[in-house]
């Protein structure tokens, strides 16, 4: 495939995915007007559509508008600060209105991600995509997939040298040529109950660091309700006197309301209580608005987005075949070793 460099290198990468997508041959890119062709300048267009990925005008990511950000190169230039989402948890999806237009063309670029990242895997090619360990874990479905509970006692039956080689590509290229029907649409998520309040924490610490706050709170009012030698009126009396950092729950000012942080997105609030979004929050109804707050994040918000990246993915090869990795392993097979550790002689050598 012959690509042009510049500013369009997105727009010839979503062509290319959707091009290649189903085709089991590996794909090599070379640029217009340019000698050379082979590896070097196809590691060089996954890198830079890899780069371009993370641009913060895609509305893809979480983000922060308040954050500062520096300059940054991902083989394109120098861009502006802000011009990319650099996150320190790594890279996971913004939850967006799921009727909206921004989310529609989002999904349409999460689609083309999941064809891009099952071709990097098919492929192996390694590129420089920051994903944050909750999105990894939604990749393989868990820390311990059921796919890896259910064949525990048939990997056993194999040689070691085999077991070695389950972390190579060309395993994933012999399973990528196994036919799968596409999944339909459930009304439960295949990514349910996957993520947590702590997942929150890394993604967006500043939402989850309220939100772990906020549990603390209702840790202490379930053991006050559980302690049987309190009467009723001194279990009201205490539950009524917890506060957040010196302060009452009913005088933060939350509502059944998500605001963004960003406004990159389209929208400024959304009820994340349909038809009651107003209402306040109390120390009363305080588990309510932490359930809700994560099902917006990690579930209603996101739907669309992540069906379409599956959908996306299983048209190269299924992604159910990732649950027999770790979210460690995925990142390695993505990414490559981030942390490489040499010994003395390794380095002399």
């Amino acid at each position: 495939v012959k690509v042009p460099r510049g500013e369009q290198i997105l727009n010839w990468g979503v062509n290319v995915m959707r091009l290649h997508a189903d085709r089991k041959s590996i794909l090599e890119v070379e640029f217009i007007d340019e000698e050379g062709t082979g590896l070097g300048p196809t590691l060089e267009f996954f890198a830079l559509v890899a780069g371009e990925f993370q641009r913060a005008d895609l509305a893809m990511w979480l983000s922060d508008d308040s954050e500062v950000s520096v300059g940054q190169d991902m083989g394109g230039g120098e861009k502006a600060p802000g011009y990319y989402v650099l996150r320190a948890g790594g890279l996971f999806p913004a939850p967006l209105p799921q009727d909206s237009a921004v989310c529609s063309r989002v999904s349409g670029m999460f689609y083309v991600l999941g064809v891009f990242l099952a071709k990097t895997l098919q492929d192996s090619r390694l590129v420089d995509l920051p994903l944050s360990p909750a999105f990894l874990k939604l990749l393989c479905g868990g820390e311990v997939s059921g796919c890896v509970r259910e064949s525990s006692t048939i990997v056993t039956m194999y040689s070691p040298e085999l077991l070695e080689d389950v972390m190579t590509s060309s395993l994933l290229s012999v399973v990528s040529e196994e036919s799968e029907e596409q999944s339909t649409y459930r009304d439960v998520p295949w990514w349910q109950g996957l993520l947590e309040l702590e997942d929150l924490e890394l993604v967006d610490p500043g939402r989850g660091g309220v939100l772990t706050k906020l549990q603390g709170l209702v840790t202490k009012k379930s053991q006050i309700m559980s302690d049987e030698a309190l009467d009723d009126d001194t279990k009201a009396e205490m539950i009524n006197s917890l506060e957040l950092d010196g302060c009452p729950v009913e005088d933060l000012g939350l509502t059944f309301q998500y605001s963004p942080s960003s406004a990159v997105y389209g929208y400024q609030t959304v009820d994340i209580k349909p038809g009651c979004g107003e209402e306040a929050v109390t120390i009363h109804n305080l588990e309510e608005y932490i359930d809700r707050s994560l099902d917006w994040v990690f579930v209603r918000g996101v739907r669309q987005q992540l069906d379409a990246l599956r959908q996306g993915f299983n048209t190269v090869f299924p992604l159910d075949k990732l649950g027999a990795f770790t979210p460690n392993e995925v990142r390695t097979m993505l990414c490559g070793d981030q942390d490489a550790v040499f010994t003395r002689e390794e380095i002399k050598a």
